[in-house]
């Protein structure tokens, strides 16, 4: 059995997607965006990447990019980078292995690929098995109790997701067609075909999740579909779960923003297919972005001065800046997560052509600090070489400012000893910050204050305003930001 694992898959061209990479960080990955931004085309190239390597399908790329009066595929091409585990125990990156449709095939040639097990669980799924019977007679099926240890953890799983009393899977029988069920305490049988699509589903995924061997892929198109919201986060935990105990590679697509929530221990990778004014089409790939950020890229924001930062402290931070200049009718802050959504955002910002005068990206100042770090990043993603290619690299540039940090020091860190400084020492939040010598996380300068006084970050965040005013230090820190907004006071 191979220990593969899937790094990325970069799209030069399939379907609407076009020279993007979707990163797999994490034994689960959400595959997000809009209707026909391209998740689906993701589950669908991953199907096809390998040979099965025992028991797992063995899905080509025509079976999903079939062709057609309208398209051939002709043209396709994408790479996907993977890693093993030698038999010494030492992970080796391989060579991108290319997959393309010059003309009328797909290449290389399937016996190629390498091997590993594949699973996909498409949402044909979602419908009722007993929609699937053109029968209107009785269908009399034999049942039998499963008791295999697959059986008795998928019932379990399953019981715990949907809460409900199960005691067994069954499996019934039908003409030679098998199809599952359940026995509940009280004694109570009843197969798929009595089901609800939900129920059904969350049952199969299940099974087919609890069964791959090792090192399997798992493919699930639409993973929330049908499912209740607290359903949906117990299957992605209880996922989660098996994937980290068998080695597994679970691959989602979902519209649902709960995933937001899990991103602990999910890797989110948000599409967002962008179109210039001239027609041409690019993709960019967001991670672990915020629902505010979605919201806004979908037109929810409606002031005239749109500033996005990393995290809640920033915002805050930012809020109180926008507060002091009396602008908070003008401004409109979102988050946008990991700082490398931030190059993201402005290259799709450029491509686009959006009108980007009243539109400020902020960094916290603590990573790629330097222009030419950051060049680096806007590099990957505005990557053509037309005549005004680095006329838009610095476009996007121009658009990002940072606060101003010391070297090395996070900005939480920082805070922590700017409320040392200058609050008196009588004060609770001064007391609370002066019992903090250490922390685990960088968060925790800030945070423990607030737990030990059970208060909200913007709370802490006004009062260092309030006691900072003339900090020197402090009045650097925001001095890019609050200079910014000064300029667009009388928009």
């Amino acid at each position: 059995m191979n220990k593969i694992t899937l790094k990325e898959i970069r799209f030069k061209k399939l379907k609407g997607l076009s020279n993007v990479t979707i990163k797999f960080s994490k034994p689960l990955t959400a595959i997000m965006g809009v209707n026909g931004s391209g998740k689906t085309t993701v589950i669908h190239a991953l199907a096809c990447l390998y040979n099965p390597d025992g028991n797992g399908e063995n899905h080509i790329f025509p079976e999903f990019f079939t062709p057609n009066t309208d398209a051939s595929w002709s043209g396709s091409e994408l790479e996907a980078v993977n890693e093993i585990i030698g038999t010494d125990g030492v992970p080796t990156l391989l060579p991108p292995k290319k997959y393309y449709k010059a003309f009328d095939r797909w290449a290389p040639r399937y016996q190629t690929r390498s091997k590993r097990n594949v699973y996909y669980i498409g949402i044909e799924t979602c419908l009722p098995d007993i929609e699937k019977k053109n029968q209107t007679t009785k269908i009399s099926y034999v049942s039998q109790c499963q008791t295999s240890n697959v059986a008795r953890k998928t019932i379990q799983g399953a019981a715990g997701i949907l809460n409900k009393n199960y005691t067994a899977l069954m499996d019934n029988c039908y003409k030679g067609t098998h199809f599952p069920g359940v026995e509940l305490s009280d004694g109570l049988k009843y197969s798929s075909l009595s089901m609800g699509s939900g129920e059904q589903r969350t049952i199969k995924i299940l099974e087919k999740v609890t069964r791959a061997e090792k090192y399997s892929l798992i493919l699930v198109d639409e993973l929330d579909l049908l499912l209740h919201v607290s359903a949906f986060r117990k299957l992605v935990k209880e996922l989660n779960r098996i994937a980290v105990e068998k080695k597994l590679q679970i691959v989602f697509t979902t519209h649902s923003l709960e995933i937001l929530s899990m991103s602990e221990y999910i890797g989110i990778q948000y599409i967002e297919n962008v179109t210039s004014p001239t027609g041409s089409a690019n993709s960019f790939v967001y991670d672990r972005l915020s629902e505010e950020l979605i919201y806004n890229m979908s037109g929810e924001c409606n002031k005239p001065v749109k500033i996005y930062v990393e995290d809640s402290l920033a915002k805050d931070i930012v809020h109180e800046i926008v507060r002091d200049l009396q602008m908070t009718f003008l401004v409109e802050i979102c988050k946008f997560g990991a700082i490398e959504n931030a190059f993201t955002l402005a290259a799709s910002f450029i491509i686009e052509q959006r009108d980007t005068r009243n539109i400020l990206i902020v960094t916290d100042g603590d990573k790629y600090c330097t222009d030419s770090e950051r060049m680096d990043h806007i590099e990957k993603k505005l990557c053509g070489t037309e005549d005004d290619a680095e006329d838009k690299r610095q476009a996007a540039l121009q658009l990002i400012h940072q606060f101003s940090l010391p070297t090395s020091t996070p900005p939480e860190k920082f805070l922590h000893q700017i409320i040392l400084e200058t609050f008196p020492q009588d004060n609770s939040i001064y007391q609370a910050a002066q019992a903090i010598q250490g922390v685990n996380d960088s968060h925790e300068w800030i945070s423990n204050i607030c737990d030990r006084l059970d208060e909200s970050q913007e709370t802490i965040i006004r009062e260092i305003f309030k006691y900072a005013s003339s900090h020197e230090l402090f009045l650097s820190y925001i001095d890019n930001i609050k200079t910014w907004l000064s300029q667009h006071q009388n928009i």
